[in-house]
């Protein structure tokens, strides 16, 4: 990042030297870089001062640890409010200087989780297990919001994801959304009161990222969001699903949620989305050895989930009409075929509520077609826009389903020690025959 920031710097420089932009210009437009940058523009001179800070802190936590007994509880509790206050307001006072700032802005972060653990050591206390990262939360937000570069706003956004994802699924939280936790206290079954505050934990996490964040768009957090819908899905909750069809149709209608509201740019920048879709479909690829228990099924679903499975499959269709696709290289052929790929997808779900082996294997043999079409149409689309990294990506995508295929199909003959030898020798031609195609693509479109 620094050296990124350098480059920036210079090219600044020379743009206010040509006269496109003024001095003062180039000036403020560095000044943001740097403060909108994860850690401030740290330079190698920053991360020395701030292992320094971090030795000098070890050293203090050493000495005040060898005479932790001989210490009051008022004193322990006093010096930490001291140390609290002086590091905050240095970090405020030399927030022109990134050098001192960014360091004391982390410590600033993680000092209240410090200070909590320290006082339930010195007064023995024990309860919720979650209830003292949400304080921390709580106590960290104005620092996340008011600092002017975003560090701790990323890490208040990654701390309440995680305590959502922890408290969720932990029996005895205060977030707990498990049924196990419920009945062992013989409370109801749906803790509505609980599922009101883990909404307000994903709501603070998304609110702290678009506030604090905005032009890095909304793929993580919504990621983040449709991926706890989903566990608490597959989890033992109010709004389980038991049905592995229900379970599909919802899996796959929140994967093409995501790739399609990832984010609003016009090119394949939705890298993270499409590998989630992808080895979604690659995953349905297997069903052709699914074998539906009907002897041992767990019950029906649940009818919360069953609700919120539909509404993902309802807005994952509205999306693919509403956006454009984000697959394979736009062009108005390619945009109908991404969006029937996309479509098909989530369609094939429908064919486990047959509860039969032909219709699953019918399935798999779909999601075979898909990832091959999804191959040869980045291909072509890669050799049509000049894109190597698209010609790659559909190289990828048809060589693992090749290779999947085969030892899927003819694993069962690798029986001797020449069969392996066979069988690698032609993954060695496989793999020179693909890699020479591809470089002969690649070719093409430098040409």
């Amino acid at each position: 990042m620094a050296s990124y920031h350098k480059r920036l710097e210079k090219d600044l420089e020379g743009a206010a030297a040509s006269g496109i932009i003024t001095p003062e210009q180039a000036g403020k437009i560095l000044e943001h870089s740097r403060a909108t940058s994860l850690l401030g523009g740290m330079k190698a001179a920053h991360w020395i001062a701030a292992a320094a800070g971090i030795f000098i802190s070890l050293g203090v936590i050493l000495v005040v640890a060898s005479n932790w007994d001989k210490l009051g509880a008022e004193l322990k509790i006093g010096v930490f409010l001291l140390l609290f206050v002086g590091v905050a307001e240095t970090s405020t006072y030399k927030e022109e200087n990134s050098a001192v700032s960014a360091p004391l802005e982390l410590l600033w972060f993680f000092m209240p989780v410090i200070g909590i653990g320290l006082y339930a050591q010195i007064f023995n206390l024990s309860g919720d297990p979650v209830k003292p990262y949400l304080l921390w939360a709580v106590l960290s937000a104005p620092l996340a919001f008011l600092a002017r570069r975003n560090t701790a706003a990323y890490l208040l956004t990654i701390l309440l994801f995680a305590v959502l994802y922890y408290g969720t699924l932990t029996p005895e939280s205060m977030l707990s959304l498990t049924l196990a936790r419920n009945q062992e206290a013989n409370q109801p079954a749906t803790p509505w009161a609980h599922w009101a505050l883990a909404l307000a934990v994903l709501a603070g996490a998304a609110f702290t990222h678009f506030v604090k964040s905005p032009d890095r768009g909304r793929g993580l957090p919504l990621g983040a969001a449709l991926t706890w819908v989903i566990i608490m899905l597959v989890a033992e909750t109010a709004i389980l699903l038991r049905t592995p069809a229900m379970l599909l149709l919802a899996g796959m209608s929140a994967a093409v949620l995501w790739l399609a509201w990832d984010s609003g740019a016009e090119a394949l920048e939705s890298k993270l989305p499409l590998l989630v879709w992808t080895g979604a479909v690659y995953t349905m690829t297997f069903f052709w050895h699914y074998r539906p228990d009907i002897e041992n099924f767990r019950g029906t679903d649940s009818p919360a989930g069953t609700l919120i499975a539909w509404t993902l499959f309802a807005a994952a269709l509205a999306s693919l009409y509403l956006r454009r696709q984000r697959i394979i290289p736009e062009g108005e052929k390619e945009d109908l075929l991404g969006k029937g790929l996309l479509a098909a997808s989530i369609l094939c779900a429908f064919l486990l509520f047959d509860t039969s082996r032909e219709s699953a294997k019918l399935l798999a043999v779909i999601a075979n077609l898909i990832l091959i079409t999804l191959g040869v149409s980045l291909i072509m689309g890669g050799t049509r826009t000049s894109s190597e990294k698209t010609i790659n990506r559909g190289v990828a995508v048809l060589t693992l389903t090749a290779v999947t295929r085969f030892i899927d199909i003819f694993g069962g003959l690798l029986t001797s020690g020449l069969a392996f030898i066979g069988t690698g020798l032609a993954f060695a031609a496989l793999s020179y025959g693909i890699n020479q195609g591809r470089k002969a693509l690649i070719d093409s479109v430098k040409k």
